[in-house]
């Protein structure tokens, strides 16, 4: 039998995918997970610690999904491969949800920037991978490249998404040098 923390972890997520932050409350959360709030609350006391725990699985399951293709050398496959994680409405759902919280609340903005750091690391691995030379202006906009098409796509629904996110990260990484090459740095 599954251990009720993670039950209640799990519906706390559905629950935050469906509802967003403003529906994310503690009664929601026992309903779906079919427990009493007496038993939410003595997993997790309060609605913050609970944000933080749906949180912190919500990121480690994108990092995850990540590092499943860390090392890979071609850009068409790296481009498919970000732009099916990148793709699922459920997880961009989650994040903007999350983005929205950490307005609110310092614990989960603090891990917003542990997130954006930890993405950082993964797209510099993977530019090097492919050959690519990396500076943090190429992370960057490959980092708000994914992250624009993930809530564009969620918003206007296009049968052909994922399609679609992996060309312009191809054609994104088409565009920049190859290691050893001379780059132009941007105007300050």
């Amino acid at each position: 039998m599954q251990d009720r923390r993670q039950t209640i972890l799990e519906a706390a997520l559905a629950t935050l995918r469906e509802e967003g932050y403003s529906g994310f409350t503690q009664p929601r959360v026992a309903k779906r997970a079919g427990v009493r709030q007496s038993h939410l609350t003595y997993y997790f006391p309060t609605r913050l610690e609970l944000i933080e725990a749906v949180a912190r699985a919500a990121v480690n399951g994108q990092l995850d999904a990540l590092d499943a293709f860390a090392g890979e050398t071609s850009p068409k496959v790296t481009a498919a491969s970000i732009a099916n994680v990148a793709m699922r409405h459920e997880n961009t759902r989650v994040l903007m949800a999350l983005a929205q919280a950490s307005d609110e609340e310092p614990s989960i903005r603090s891990l917003f920037r542990e997130f954006a750091d930890a993405i950082a690391l993964r797209i510099t691995r993977m530019l090097e991978s492919m050959g690519l030379a990396v500076s943090k202006e190429h992370v960057a906009m490959i980092h708000a490249l994914v992250v624009g098409l993930a809530v564009v796509e969620l918003a206007v629904g296009r049968s052909d998404g994922k399609r679609r996110a992996s060309a312009a990260i191809e054609a994104l990484f088409a565009m920049l040098p190859r290691t050893g090459e001379r780059t132009v740095q941007p105007s300050r």
